[in-house]
């Protein structure tokens, strides 16, 4: 896989260059965003991992030029994802809190380069997620998280709540601009379920 880290902390970079690397990764890194833009126009990235603060250019610029290109990406971010980010046009793949552990950021990356290399298509009630595209109904792009959210409850795992809440408040409300009759709700002895609104 060919990955590319952009983030302006050295140590971050040189770090997670060599992780990754152990696992017969091609890494490249950058520390500001006009690289990042310089890398795209010259070189094709399996994914991207990319920090929120990057330097020179706004993430959320070289964000939409990722999703034009249909590359995943992962952002690290300072404060966490809230329900704005989620509501973008322009979403991530999948996001992550700074600071985080290694394996954390590496499961999530091979979380999502698993969905990517699959054709599956999940369907649940009249709910459908094309997973390589990470598109939900063909009409609305979601994350990682929001996908295995839906999964999990479908199968009626527990979701970690702490974590889950701010992504069952995006799919709640990506459901109903899509006009579903089905809603992420708490029931009592059952925990989140998809139920008829």
């Amino acid at each position: 896989m060919n990955i590319l880290i952009a983030d302006s902390d050295r140590d971050f970079l040189m770090s997670f260059k060599n992780l990754f690397e152990l696992s017969d990764n091609t890494v490249q890194t950058v520390f500001d965003g006009t690289q990042v833009i310089s890398k795209l126009t010259g070189e094709k990235f399996d994914s991207v991992i990319l920090n929120e603060n990057i330097p020179r250019i706004r993430y959320r610029d070289i964000l939409k030029i990722l999703n034009e290109n249909n590359i995943p990406v992962i952002v690290l971010l300072e404060k966490g994802v809230n329900s704005g980010m989620l509501s973008e046009k322009n979403l991530a793949n999948s996001y992550i809190k700074l600071p985080f552990m290694p394996n954390e950021l590496s499961a999530k990356l091979d979380d999502i380069c698993k969905k990517r290399n699959s054709d599956e298509v999940f369907r649940y009630s009249d709910i459908e997620i094309d997973e390589k595209n990470f598109m939900l109904c063909g009409d609305t792009r979601v994350t990682n998280e929001e996908i295995n959210i839906i999964k999990a409850i479908s199968s009626k795992e527990e979701l970690d709540t702490k974590h889950s809440v701010v992504y069952i408040n995006s799919l709640n409300n990506k459901l109903k601009k899509l006009n579903k009759k089905l809603k992420i709700k708490y029931l009592i002895n059952e925990g989140y379920r998809l139920v008829d609104e």
